[in-house]
């Protein structure tokens, strides 16, 4: 995959806009309705604990084989099994060593159900995760020696190769000594994730004034949009936006069992004023909110149909 990004050195990936907190209460939303961004109401049910996303928290990944996938991601990539002493299940945890950053998570899915999330664009297969390594020559050869299907061969700081589920993977190398010392793992973190959309000024907006993203300045000669999480999180990725021509969507979920698989989960301290944003600007909320021993869950479309999870952590949560 031949895109100028790979070129770029990360200092060129600078904040353009940090909005401003958006400040919740625990509030429940009238049955039926949806707030008016516009009002005073609105406006008044957004102050107090913030609602914007403050950190991705989790990537997900389907697996038709799963410990052939498992033993990739552990063996030749040298990512770290979250619970080891825990026999392998249909949902595995993988994460860096530290864990700075979301973990990884192999969700088995059978061979009927599985999709490949890359997208094509302009008749050019594009991977959907990104993420950083210390050093591509130690990649390179890991790679060789499993005999992995190398889609570009290390260049500029870049490779591409495909699992053994055939899923697209970027690896960029981190010109940050500084965070890549800090880590046990070649692999030390996720440096984006692709989503395809059809107006990218319209998840731009959605992103920015529903979810508290900020939208991040590149000189890549594309017509690619980066947008961050703000705040103090480490080692946040970022969601790569990419504009669809003719092509068909690519969603970033899958469906197992006849529900919708996220690929994606997020956090915020406060799903419920988080819930009416959302749907106060495009998006979709099929489910009411759940909350569990792990906290609660919103689970929303964005505009473009992008199925994700916001989490809610026990500790922000009044129960």
């Amino acid at each position: 995959m031949a895109e100028s990004a790979k070129k770029n050195k990360e200092e060129n990936y600078q904040p353009q806009h940090v909005p401003q907190s958006l400040k919740v209460i625990m509030g429940q939303p009238v049955e039926g309705k949806t707030a008016d961004p516009a009002s005073e109401s609105f406006a008044e049910a957004f102050a107090g604990l913030e609602s914007a996303v403050d950190c991705m928290t989790l990537v997900q990944l389907p697996a038709t084989r799963l410990k052939s996938t498992i033993s990739f991601y552990v063996d030749v990539l040298g990512m770290a099994l979250e619970y080891p002493d825990r026999p392998l299940e249909i949902n595995t945890f993988l994460q860096t060593v530290p864990r700075i950053g979301p973990g990884l998570h192999i969700l088995e899915t059978p061979d009927a159900e599985y999709p490949r999330l890359q997208g094509t664009v302009n008749g050019k297969s594009m991977e959907y995760v990104a993420l950083y390594a210390r050093s591509l020559a130690e990649l390179y050869g890991r790679l060789l020696q499993a005999g992995a299907r190398i889609e570009r061969e290390p260049s500029d700081g870049y490779i591409s190769f495909c699992d053994p589920e055939g899923q697209l993977i970027a690896v960029y190398e981190r010109a940050d000594s500084g965070i890549s010392s800090r880590f046990q793992t070649n692999i030390n973190g996720f440096r984006h994730l692709k989503m395809y959309v059809s107006d990218v000024g319209q998840t731009v907006s959605f992103f920015v004034k529903a979810l508290g993203f900020q939208q991040i300045v590149s000189n890549e000669l594309s017509d690619a949009v980066y947008m961050a999480v703000p705040g103090s999180a480490e080692n946040q990725p970022m969601i790569r936006l990419v504009q669809l021509q003719q092509e068909k969507m690519q969603p970033m979920h899958w469906m197992l069992n006849g529900r919708p698989k996220h690929a994606l989960e997020l956090h915020s301290k406060n799903i419920r004023a988080l819930r009416e944003r959302v749907l106060a600007f495009g998006g979709t909320v099929p489910e009411d909110l759940e909350f569990t021993g792990c906290g609660g869950y919103l689970k929303f479309y964005t505009p473009d149909g992008h199925y994700i999870w916001v989490n809610q952590d026990r500790r922000y949560c009044d129960y």
